[in-house]
């Protein structure tokens, strides 16, 4: 067997429960990743995929068949985030399908069950972007904003975001700094405080929002969310699923694939050194810390560490069959983070 094909069957094996949760029945996954072949013909097997979606809704589109044109672009933004989410061989084609990926979610948010609204947030002279769902009745609603991480973008998170939305909270999945659109701010940063206080002043005063705001965030969205719980006022909760305390010390054992996702995510130059201040102190707001005791990228250990410096407290669970952010249990630990954070918003 080549590196070509040892790299696919590491992505695959990492990321497949994740495809899964997100929309992708495994069959489908399979069934690309089979006519792929090897990790050279990833991007294109992805991406064709995604046209073939993209285009079952154009057709729907022009039938007026609007939920089924919604579904349809959804999932073919699914396919274009997955083809390029860990393609860095070739930089400009990433780009390309991960604009694919964009364009193609634009169509779908308005034609999603609740409907997902464009949010522009001035930022740094410049806009990051997400999109604001609001679930049914008048409210006002408190609101899980969703943090993503080093490769997930606001389009995987659709899915994710009916917990909430079923149990009465808005729900606003946005790209910070280095994140899918966010990329335009330069790479990855440690410190997003700044983009999500500036986030929650956008939206402050739009109609059915209580303004009571939890941080939810996964993998390295859960560093995050925990990172700037330390730095924001009036958080009225976070929630980090199978982050991390300290990614410098971390480097040594991540998996290749992770380390090269890494690289592209921190900006490349000297990536060592930038992974070393991305690191956590005191939270004082209270944390619900999730993690899989199968996590084969940030180990369990991590989750004490996390919970060890929430000064207001913090709930953990450390689910001994779970994988990387638990995406193999997800009945088991997504209803967990939606009550919880029902309970502390008064959704």
């Amino acid at each position: 067997m080549n590196g070509t094909e040892n790299r696919l069957l590491s992505v695959m094996e990492h990321w497949l429960p994740r495809m899964e949760v997100a929309g992708i029945p495994s069959a489908t996954a399979r069934a690309v990743i089979d006519s792929a072949g090897t990790w050279e013909n990833w991007l294109a097997a992805w991406s064709a995929e995604g046209d073939r979606h993209a285009a079952l809704g154009e057709a729907a589109l022009a039938r007026g068949r609007w939920i089924t044109a919604g579904e349809a672009f959804a999932r073919a933004s699914l396919f274009y985030h997955f083809g390029q989410f860990m393609a860095f061989d070739d930089l400009d084609a990433k780009a390309r399908v991960a604009a694919l990926k964009v364009a193609a979610f634009r169509k779908a948010a308005p034609l999603l069950a609740p409907p997902g609204e464009p949010i522009a947030v001035p930022f740094e002279g410049g806009v990051l972007h997400g999109y604001l769902r609001r679930p049914d009745g008048a409210g006002p609603h408190p609101l899980a904003l969703i943090v993503p991480g080093s490769d997930s973008t606001k389009e995987e998170f659709p899915a994710f975001e009916g917990h909430f939305l079923r149990r009465g909270m808005a729900t606003l999945s946005l790209d910070g700094p280095g994140q899918g659109e966010g990329r335009s701010h330069g790479p990855l940063r440690a410190d997003i405080a700044p983009a999500i206080a500036a986030t929650i002043e956008a939206i402050a005063g739009r109609p059915g929002l209580s303004g009571a705001v939890g941080l939810v965030g996964m993998a390295f969205g859960g560093f995050l969310a925990l990172r700037a719980a330390a730095a924001l006022e009036g958080l009225a909760a976070v929630v980090s699923i199978n982050g991390f305390h300290d990614l410098g010390a971390l480097w040594p054992t991540l998996p290749k694939v992770y380390q090269d996702n890494m690289t592209f995510a921190l900006g490349g130059d000297d990536v060592v050194t930038r992974a070393g201040r991305f690191t956590l102190a005191g939270i004082a707001v209270p944390a619900l810390v999730l993690h899989g005791g199968r996590d084969r990228i940030f180990p369990p250990s991590e989750a004490q560490k996390c919970a060890d410096i929430c000064r207001a407290g913090a709930e953990l669970h450390v689910f001994a069959a779970g994988n990387h952010v638990c995406n193999n249990i997800p009945w088991l630990y997504r209803p967990l983070v939606a009550d919880w954070l029902a309970e502390r918003l008064g959704a």
